[in-house]
């Protein structure tokens, strides 16, 4: 379960993410983020060099919230995948082009249809 940002205690169950549904999954996944202030962190490539150290330090302890997020939201078998990914931004990225697909292949797609 995961908490509700840092003002309220109401537990909250995870989506889980067990291969099926993904479109879902995500749209459960990006609201849980932005209730507790980590959409930027999956969404944009960040740029550390124009932060200072503080900026640095918050950003390293929300790319390991919305990691552990994410890992903490899938099933064992989807886990497995993103097991070598170090930033939330990379396992977000390596289970939506599995499982939503490469954004030019799903151009294609559209296309053929």
């Amino acid at each position: 379960m995961a908490t509700i940002n840092s003002l309220q205690s109401i537990p909250v169950p995870l989506p889980i993410f067990d291969g099926t549904d993904y479109d879902l999954w995500e749209k459960k996944m990006i609201t849980l983020f932005n209730s507790q202030n980590l959409g930027d962190i999956v969404n944009e490539p960040q740029n550390t060099s124009i932060l200072n150290e503080a900026q640095r330090k918050e950003l390293k302890v929300k790319d390991a919230s919305a990691l552990y997020l994410i890992q903490q939201s899938l099933a064992q078998n989807v886990f497995r995948r993103i097991t070598k990914a170090s930033t939330a931004k990379d396992a977000w990225d390596m289970i939506r082009k599995e499982f939503l697909g490469d954004p030019q292949v799903r151009t294609i797609q559209l296309r053929i249809l």
